[in-house]
């Protein structure tokens, strides 16, 4: 099933919530298609993601620690008006009423704040995890984006780029350098590598230029 996805003006979250307080990390607003089904075949429900905030949140703060990546605990906002405010990623407003909760971390290395990671969708269960991570305009901390991106894509959906190779790369590391390559060599602020199918979900990787340098975004969707 196809998905589409739109940038618009980034978001800015500033919370201090449960002692912790999340530094000004960006977000995108996302235009995302996120798949309806319902038994009786009714468009009213969210297509969601095969594990728990609690479960992810926990895996991938253990396997982003073992690359000396630091990722804080879970902010978690269920409220309607934290929902609103900092879980509005969606633009489709039918789709983000389907939204009730989301969670988000803080992503830290050597270097500093790489960004964070957000995980939207029911009390229970998320529907989309959003990867955004900002990297200065030499893209200094370009090795620790690629490091998150494989441990989001290996958690969230499975250790398996081979032998599938999505979008005929033999690699993650070689699909993001040929996006950097596009994108340093081309004129648009946004370039995308649409929607890519690995397992039984679906990822899409986003490079937007913005006044601090470069923004680099993974989806993960079912």
């Amino acid at each position: 099933m196809k998905k589409n996805y739109r940038v618009v003006p980034k978001k800015y979250l500033y919370a201090a919530i449960s002692g912790i307080v999340a530094v000004a990390v960006a977000i995108a607003v996302i235009e995302f298609v996120i798949p309806m089904t319902s038994q009786d075949g009714a468009s009213n429900q969210v297509a969601f993601l095969d594990f728990s905030y609690d479960e992810e949140n926990s895996d991938l703060k253990s396997d982003l620690a073992t690359h000396h990546i630091n990722m804080t605990n879970p902010i978690r906002l269920s409220s309607a008006a934290d929902v609103k405010q900092y879980c509005d990623f969606i633009n489709d407003p039918q789709k983000q009423a389907l939204v009730t909760y989301c969670t988000s971390t803080v992503l830290k290395d050597k270097m500093g704040t790489l960004g964070d990671i957000d995980m939207v969708g029911s009390p229970d269960v998320p529907g989309l995890v959003v990867v955004a991570l900002e990297l200065d305009p030499t893209m200094s901390d370009y090795a620790s984006m690629k490091t998150v991106f494989g441990v989001v894509l290996n958690s969230t959906i499975c250790e398996c780029w081979s032998p599938q190779n999505p979008g005929g790369y033999s690699s993650l590391s070689d699909m993001v350098d040929a996006l950097r390559t596009f994108h340093v060599n081309g004129k648009q602020p946004n370039s995308t590598t649409h929607t890519v199918a690995l397992g039984n979900k679906h990822f899409e990787i986003e490079l937007t230029t913005n006044d601090g340098g470069y923004l680099w975004k993974l989806l993960v969707a079912k």
